[in-house]
Order: C-alpha cells, then structure tokens, then sequence
C-alpha cells in the first residue's frame, strides 16, 4: 500500500506523497508480495470452506495473478493487467478458470452469498498451489 501511495498517491492538500513515504526498493516490494502469496495462500488451503462462495473464488484467482505479475515485474499493477498477463504467460490451461473468474465479478454481494461451482473451486485451489511454487522459484 505504501508503494502504491508514493508512487500513485493524488495531493489533496498538503504535500505529495512521495515526500512522505520514503522510496521502496524492488527487493523489498517482492518480498512482501511473495510473502502475501505465501502465507494467504497457507490460509487458503488450510481452511478451503471459509473461501468456498463465488466471490472469493474468483477473487482469489484474479488476486494470485495479480500477485505474480507484480512479483516478475516489481511494481504493483490492476487485477485486469495479472489477469491478461497470466492468460499470456501462464499455461493456456489456466485461462478459462482466469476467464470465468473475471466474468464473476459483477455483483459481490449476491456472489458472497453463493456457492462456488465446485470444480472450479476445486481448480482455484490448484491455481494458489501453482503461483505459490511458481513464486518460490522465482525467489529461487
């Protein structure tokens, strides 16, 4: 967040941001973000049923490859940037779960409420343990 307030931060009143905050080198940016991806993703897969509802199910997905793409290029960008560049990078077999997962996010309050389709539940899941490994050799 202090990345994004420095280096994205609008004036309202007072001075810039970047005169506040001081610069975050790369390294430590990565590291805090395969951290996220570490321990969030251990959350996840310890407790699968507190995240089985529509909403976390495409979030998750959107959110991990967010996380990666802003992991390989050290800075932070969209949902919609790590969701293009892991359809273009990432094994093609990943891109419809990505697909469906961008198509779910209108209306989170009645997904919140909704059961995740199982299967793609159950690819979600695989999806965290492979940005997890594939995080962990990039860290490598």
């Amino acid at each position: 967040m202090r990345w994004v307030v420095r280096e994205y931060g609008v004036t309202l009143a007072g001075p810039h941001p970047a005169t506040l905050i001081d610069p975050i080198p790369i390294e430590v940016l990565r590291r805090e973000i395969g951290a996220t991806i570490r321990d969030w993703g251990r959350q996840i897969l310890d407790h699968p049923a507190d995240y089985a509802n529509r909403f976390y199910q495409g979030f998750i997905v959107l959110s991990y490859c967010r996380m990666l793409h802003d992991l390989m290029l050290g800075r932070t960008g969209s949902k919609r940037a790590g969701a293009d560049w892991a359809k273009a990078t990432l094994d093609a077999a990943w891109s419809p779960l990505i697909d469906r997962a961008w198509g779910g996010r209108p209306d989170p309050a009645t997904s919140v409420r909704s059961p995740a389709d199982p299967a793609d539940f159950q690819s979600t899941l695989e999806f965290v343990r492979f940005i997890i490994a594939e995080s962990e050799r990039y860290a490598d």
